[in-house]
């Protein structure tokens, strides 16, 4: 089934965006997600100065007489985990873990979705038959569990995790684009750039790509929240980012046999619900303001 959206809603969506500037209204949905994101943001470019502690080091009074610190019970805001470690400062370098993760595997995703959706749905033929069923293959797999096998035979480590990620999220997105750019290359200003003479290389450069940009640019927000919570269900499990590097999903694994603590599974699930909400949002605000709606849907 085609993904492009009609021209029809693309100027609807563009309309919209247009009255909403001449108004000066804003986007309750896309301020929000902004301001959620925006803070997990600071918390991981200032982390340094902004934990109390070393997020890696044992405190000497971490633990009390049962066990983990309370929070609020002592001089630990949130409390210690397991270790005596305080638990504020390994949340706001998770943060460092779950920002790198949104952004870096997701790049390079959204870049390897453009240059197959791009070179499949420009050039048809035999390019396209190779490259589309490619990526339906891929597609057909369960993402998290084609990660985790992934991460089983290559081992653990945060670049095997981006690797894994990337291999696993690039699919839909090149179907979004192969989509739309089915609809761009019969647009009258491509077939005025061919009759003048161009390239194939210098249309899809100067005229195609550009036209994806708020496409691409929507997408890569709602995937971003598919890659935080994908990178913290493999270390639930214990195949993530490994220990000692503070990951919310890691926290979450160490602790689910602690069933006298739950703060120390709770915080860290609140964490990721609030920033794979905040990346929502954010995705959906930029969708009703500046695009077409892109599907989002998972195996």
């Amino acid at each position: 089934m085609s993904t492009a959206a009609s021209p029809a809603d693309v100027e609807e969506f563009l309309d919209g965006a247009a009255r909403a500037r001449r108004t000066g209204r804003v986007d309750p949905v896309l301020l929000s997600g902004c301001v959620i994101v925006g803070f997990f943001i600071v918390c991981a470019i200032f982390a340094p100065w902004i934990a109390p502690h070393d997020p890696d080091f044992q405190q000497a009074d971490g633990l009390n007489g049962i066990g983990p610190w309370a929070p609020f019970d002592s001089s630990y805001l949130l409390g210690t985990d397991e270790l005596g470690r305080d638990y504020l400062s390994r949340l706001i370098y998770g943060a460092r873990v779950a920002i790198f993760i949104a952004i870096v595997p997701n790049a390079i995703a959204m870049v390897i979705a453009t240059l197959v959706g791009v070179s499949a749905g420009y050039f048809r033929g035999r390019v396209d038959t190779i490259l589309m069923r490619i990526t339906e293959t891929v597609m057909v797999l369960p993402a998290f569990l084609l990660a985790l096998a992934l991460i089983s035979v290559a081992g653990s480590g945060l670049w095997v995790v981006v690797i894994a990620l990337v291999l696993v999220s690039w699919t839909y997105a090149a179907r979004v684009v192969y989509g739309e750019v089915l609809r761009i290359r019969e647009a009258t200003f491509i077939e005025a750039a061919r009759a003048l003479g161009a390239s194939s290389w210098r249309i899809i450069f100067r005229h195609v790509i550009p036209q994806l940009r708020g496409l691409l640019v929507t997408y890569f927000t709602l995937n971003a929240a598919f890659m935080v919570l994908t990178e913290a269900g493999l270390g639930f499990l214990g195949f993530g980012i490994q220990p000692p590097t503070p990951s919310w999903g890691a926290m979450i694994g160490a602790s689910r046999d602690l069933l006298f603590w739950p703060w120390l599974i709770i915080l860290p699930g609140v964490c990721l619900a609030l920033l794979g909400m905040g990346f929502y949002l954010l995705g959906e605000g930029l969708q009703r303001r500046f695009g077409p709606r892109v599907p989002t849907a998972r195996l």
